[in-house]
């Protein structure tokens, strides 16, 4: 426990020194400014779950990405190799900070939106459950990419499979049509932080959410220590 805090505190630094919190949280605020922009309009629920999927979410995947290619090219990944450090230490730690900032950007910009008007228990494991296991696929399509380009170019279809389940907010199809997807429990239980929702299919979507948060860990372990093989 105490390698993963110590490690911890310094992919804070880390991420602090390469400006990652400094361009996270200027994205967040102009998320803030568009909503205030658009408040008139009404209603902002559906804008509000694609923009904290957009930037806190998808956010971390993108960072784990990037931390995992930054880490290979300073050689950092071949220490790991002679140190008694596990490689799933190292994982972690860096998804746990990556989910822990999601959450809180996520609070920022629906407290700004909504004001105290939700189900914060809610709001805290959609976010932080869809971030672990974005960071996750983040982690995995990084290994197994050589640069930052050809990264995007591996996160094109991800991106495009892991959007289908925002199709039923707007009126086609169902949820139950994408629930093999990995974000399809994290959005509905997004969603269900702003509107009521039976019990027993909140139940459902937290079983979801901690089943790929499962899957997504033994999927970016399995190969990045492949990778590193």
């Amino acid at each position: 426990m105490n390698a993963i805090l110590n490690l911890m505190r310094w992919d804070i630094i880390l991420l602090n020194r390469n400006r990652l919190f400094v361009i996270a949280a200027i994205v967040t605020l102009m998320y803030v400014g568009l909503f205030y922009l658009f408040s008139p309009l009404g209603d902002l629920t559906i804008l509000l779950v694609i923009l904290i999927y957009n930037d806190p979410v998808v956010t971390g995947y993108l960072f784990a990405g990037v931390l995992w290619l930054f880490d290979r090219n300073q050689h950092t990944l071949q220490a790991l190799s002679v140190l008694p450090l596990p490689l799933k230490s190292y994982l972690l730690a860096k998804t746990l900070v990556l989910s822990l900032l999601a959450t809180l950007l996520s609070f920022i910009m629906t407290i700004a939106t909504k004001g105290l008007t939700f189900n914060g228990f809610h709001l805290a494991v959609s976010v932080f459950g869809s971030a672990f296991l974005f960071s996750c696929f983040g982690f995995a399509i990084g290994a197994l990419t050589r640069s930052f380009n050809q990264f995007l170019l591996y996160s094109i279809p991800f991106f495009v499979v892991a959007a289908l389940p925002f199709l039923p907010m707007f009126g086609v199809g169902q949820p139950l049509y994408f629930v093999l997807l990995p974000s399809t429990g994290g959005i509905e239980l997004l969603q269900a932080a702003f509107t009521d929702q039976p019990i027993g299919y909140v139940l459902l979507l937290y079983g979801h959410l901690l089943l790929w948060m499962w899957l997504s860990w033994l999927l970016a372990l399995r190969i990045t220590q492949h990778q590193l093989t």
